[in-house]
């Protein structure tokens, strides 16, 4: 279905759909971060800790635990409805010790060490080809990759979490088809755009839901070229952090 729907919608001369442990443990985390995100705003939570999950081993535990703290209302409930909306089942309360808001970072360092370098090969093909390549990791865990014109990458309206595109130049500045996407993906529930170049990577990754305040202070980086502009406008959005490597 996801091979048939990039056929009919796009015309690209190249495109590959692959699935391996770390497009599905990036999806696993990108719906348990957003599990947690609607549990804790649903019952009124003040955090939740995370049990039986690894920082270091990327792999889809079998059981993970939480533990919501000073909650208004049963977090029980909450967990009965999300779970099922998010397509988790091995998610328990119990006893944590994992602050939830780790699991952002934990994102951003599963592509960073996994699916970064597929993209810094891809941006050795952008740079002399001049034309951007783009991957979309979906929450089910397929991710494709896709090869589009000199300056954009024209895309099907397919939810993703995790995605990262080439730039042909050295400079990873967003453009503003880039914001747009990245606010897009983030509205959407994603959590981590990466803009890579043969020389730089550009991550924008969310630490927690976008608000209008937010979406308003995104608008104003589109178009921006002047790179301490783009970072200052960045770092001023509380529920995203900026690194350029």
């Amino acid at each position: 279905m996801l091979e048939k729907g990039l056929r009919d919608r796009m015309v690209l001369r190249e495109q590959v759909v692959f699935e391996n442990n770390s497009t599905r443990y990036i999806a696993y985390l990108s719906r348990l971060v957003n599990l947690v995100e609607d549990i804790v705003d649903d019952a009124y939570c003040s955090s939740t800790y995370i049990g039986g999950l690894s920082l270091y081993d990327y792999s889809v535990p079998d059981r993970v635990y939480l533990e919501p703290i000073d909650c208004v209302y049963d977090p029980v409930e909450s967990l009965e409805v999300f779970s099922s909306q998010w397509e988790i089942d091995n998610v328990f309360i119990g006893r944590g010790s994992i602050d939830y808001r780790e699991l952002y970072r934990l994102v951003y360092n599963v592509y960073r060490s996994t699916l970064h370098y597929k993209m810094k090969e891809y941006s050795v093909k952008s740079s002399s080809l001049s034309r951007e390549y783009y991957l979309a990791v979906l929450f089910n865990g397929k991710a494709f990759i896709v090869e589009g014109e000199r300056d954009r990458v024209a895309l099907p309206v397919i939810p993703h979490c995790v995605s990262a595109h080439t730039h042909p130049t050295n400079h990873p500045y967003p453009s503003k088809h880039d914001i747009e996407s990245i606010i897009n993906m983030m509205v959407n529930r994603g959590l981590l755009h990466a803009i890579e170049t043969t020389s730089h990577t550009l991550y924008v990754y969310r630490v927690k839901p976008l608000c209008e305040e937010d979406i308003v202070k995104l608008r104003l980086i589109e178009g921006e070229r002047d790179y301490r502009r783009v970072a200052d406008l960045f770092k001023s959005i509380e529920s995203l952090r900026i690194v350029l490597e």
